[in-house]
């Protein structure tokens, strides 16, 4: 596979786990989102200018935007490898406390608004009066 269809690959995919539409990213690096479409299919490559401003607006390093060492060619990620390291480190430390949550209902409630807070602001607003009601010790 070329560069230019790796490199096109990665933006994508980081992209797309960043949830940044191409139109978003074009708007941000300041070119024309069909040249980001070109790009992205590996039909062009871009310029270092054009590198820089991607790496910048999807906060990844040039060093990772170039590690194109994940790819498993018959199945495409959806992450690159340090997310996927930082990923699956973080699942494990969470599914350890879950468990040892999980053995008391009320504990398993709460850890369940406070997940739902992370997106909902109705959970959000359950949990803060929780929070207020709870005495700290």
């Amino acid at each position: 596979m070329s560069l230019k269809m790796l490199f096109g690959r990665q933006v994508k995919l980081i992209r797309r786990y960043r949830n940044m539409t191409q139109e978003g990213l074009s708007e941000l690096i300041d070119i024309d989102i069909r040249q980001l479409a070109r790009i992205e299919s590996g039909k062009s490559f871009a310029t270092s200018e054009t590198i820089e401003k991607i790496c910048t607006a999807l906060k990844i390093s040039y060093k990772d935007m170039f590690d194109f060492g994940c790819y498993d060619n018959e199945k495409k990620e959806n992450m690159t490898c340090d997310s996927m390291v930082k990923f699956k480190r973080n699942y494990l430390k969470l599914n350890r406390l879950i468990h040892k949550i999980a053995m008391s209902d009320a504990k398993t409630e709460y850890l369940a608004l406070a997940v739902e807070a992370l997106d909902k602001n109705i959970a959000r607003e359950k949990l803060k009066s929780i929070l207020l009601g709870m005495v700290l010790k």
